[in-house]
């Protein structure tokens, strides 16, 4: 492992780790008045895990441009919060907002210390600060003083708290005249032409903004660690890349940040299963470039001919093959005993054959570093929240500009007035990536990339794993490519149950909390016990860990999770619920051994 010093939180003392085993079934205790407590800020020891990446491809992950724009990026350096003089992107916001702040640096990397996943991304003269997978899928768990940085892992930020006050962060900068100046100034936009181009330039930004915010407000705010991905791209393809309101619903179904390692692996992906990798890596490409459309690709449907339409955006098709091929390297974490204490080996032997019982029929066991690992998702509705699944599922839309035109994946079908959400969110990412030559050129070259860090992942762990009996590849290439999207894709009966969801093996699961798809449990312990004993309400946020209970600290946080409020059931997942209390906990030993 590397050792590192970050400007990260010193999460307070919580009484709770200290507890004895007996706390482990003792109810929550929230706060007196209930009000969320975020971490305080401030120096902190962090340890990086050996989950097989070097710094360089570390690096290359955290700040890798995906072609997402949020606003400019000289901007984003000097935009002062709504209500202070406070830079936006100061350490202590940036840490409020649940994002992990990094140092510039090592050597050239990242020189105007943005936080993990900010990117710069550059377009027709302009720079731009966007996202990029880091910022959703880099975590951290803090311990006595020490933190995990754990790549992969999900945030436990809250874009839609991340994105509201950068929204009111321009609406004030563009009343307040003082706060304007010192904008203008620290831009070095001085003269009175200069300002009048930037107050134009900030009008049309802060209106494009709270269009988009207002179109992708939920119900209920998801809090930290949780959001509607899914209700957001569907919007922004449904409604903005269409220019149809009347598509627009609130993104009303979060889910937690699924962890990233092995997913190259997996047959199929999303919480739902609905994201299919292959063949050839296509999948993988286009299940990158839908998820860049819902973090400001800036998708526009246009110039719809019988033959087709036209699907100009900003997503950058190559650096998406680059990521996919670094997470194809990446390993699950593994607990680590000189920071958050030492496992009990004879206990987890004993959680072992239990969880040969209880678990291993849906979260089949794998080898973290075998580069041949192969997963076959397995779906089951074991009675948690549907409303992820079904909002995916039952989303129809107007096709508008479309009707009339090719089905990309159902040739020689064409959209009729309307079709199923997904279907359209799938033509709006195939439609970048093969509409133009150039776009098809991009995307050979992400899938000769995805390709090559297959075979160098297999390189690496030559010495130790042998290729299965029959495993081939074939490299990309451009008669490939056409022969695959000439072939139709095969024929996947409908689930039994709309509310079935993908279980997965669970190495790693320790350091992935809060649990279910939707976040609604806030540790592994309270999974265990009876829905009727979990907890109802919890804070979410905190980087505190619980070692005991394996999770974050509940007792304190930035978000309050009401597990009443629709989308936040926390019922279901039975499983190892009615075991002996001493069976449980060696079962929670074991859990913390993957």
């Amino acid at each position: 492992m590397t050792r590192t010093r970050a400007r990260t939180p010193v999460a307070a003392a919580v009484a709770a780790l200290t507890l004895a085993a007996c706390a482990l079934w003792q109810p929550i205790k929230p706060t007196p008045d209930n009000t969320p407590l975020p971490d305080p800020v401030g120096p902190m020891s962090v340890v990086t895990l050996d989950q097989g990446w070097d710094q360089f491809t570390r690096m290359s992950y955290w700040f890798t441009s995906q072609g997402s724009q949020i606003v400019p990026y000289r901007w984003f350096l000097v935009l002062e919060q709504a209500h202070s003089t406070e830079r936006f992107r100061s350490d202590a916001h940036i840490e409020q907002l649940g994002y992990l702040p990094a140092a510039p640096g090592p050597g050239a990397w990242n020189p105007d210390g943005l936080p993990v996943g900010f990117t710069k991304a550059s377009s027709k003269g302009q720079d731009w600060m966007g996202m990029s997978c880091a910022a959703c899928h880099t975590g951290q768990i803090n311990y006595k003083g020490r933190g995990l940085r754990i790549d992969g892992a999900p945030a436990l930020s809250s874009f839609d708290r991340f994105y509201a006050e950068l929204v009111a962060a321009l609406q004030a900068t563009q009343a307040d005249e003082a706060k304007f100046q010192r904008f203008a100034t620290a831009l070095g936009q001085t003269s009175p032409a200069q300002q009048q181009a930037l107050r134009d330039d900030l009008a049309r930004q802060t209106r494009d903004s709270a269009a988009r915010l207002a179109l992708n407000r939920p119900t209920y705010d998801p809090g930290h660690a949780r959001l509607d991905a899914f209700g957001n791209i569907f919007n922004e393809v449904l409604v903005t890349a269409l220019d149809q309101p009347s598509n627009a619903r609130p993104p009303n179904a979060p889910v937690s940040y699924p962890f990233l390692w092995d997913t190259p692996q997996h047959d199929k992906v999303q919480w739902n299963g609905s994201a299919p990798n292959g063949p050839l890596g296509l999948g993988e490409v286009t299940r990158n470039v839908g998820e860049v459309l819902g973090v400001f690709g800036g998708l526009h449907i246009e110039d719809c001919k019988p033959q087709g339409c036209s699907y100009p955006s900003t997503v950058d098709i190559v650096a998406l093959g680059h990521l996919e091929g670094w997470l194809r390297s990446l390993w699950s974490p593994q607990w680590d005993e000189k920071v958050l204490g030492p496992l009990d080996r004879e206990l987890a032997r004993k959680g072992e054959a239990i969880y040969g019982q209880q678990c291993a029929q849906c979260h089949l066991p794998i080898e973290r570093t075998n580069p041949y690992r192969r997963i076959t998702a397995q779906m089951h509705d074991v009675g948690t929240d549907p409303a992820m699944a079904t909002a995916v599922a039952m989303r129809q839309a107007l096709t508008g500009r479309l009707q009339g035109t090719p089905i990309i994946t159902s040739l020689p079908k064409r959209f009729g007035d309307k079709d199923g959400g997904a279907t359209i969110v799938v033509q709006g990412a195939l439609g970048v990536m093969l509409s133009t030559k150039e776009a098809r050129m991009a995307t050979l070259r992400a899938l000769i990339i995805q390709y090559e860090a297959q075979l160098a992942d297999e390189l690496r762990g030559a010495g130790q794993f042998k290729a299965p009996a029959g495993w081939t590849h074939e490299k990309p290439s451009e008669e490939l490519l056409n022969k695959v999207l000439a072939t139709p894709a095969p024929h996947e009966d409908p689930p039994p149950s709309l509310a079935t969801y993908k279980a997965r093996p669970l190495n790693g699961i320790w350091a992935t909390a809060p649990y279910l798809h939707n976040g609604s449990v806030p540790n592994l312990w309270a999974l265990l016990q009876p829905v009727a004993q979990r907890p109802a309400r919890f804070f979410v946020g905190s980087r505190e860990f619980d070692p005991v209970r394996v999770g974050q600290v509940s007792e304190q946080g930035p978000s309050l999770l009401d597990t009443s409020l629709p989308g936040n059931s926390n019922r279901g997942h039975l499983a190892g619920t009615t075991l002996p209390e001493a069976d449980k906990r060696a079962l929670l030993e074991y859990l913390k051994t993957l």
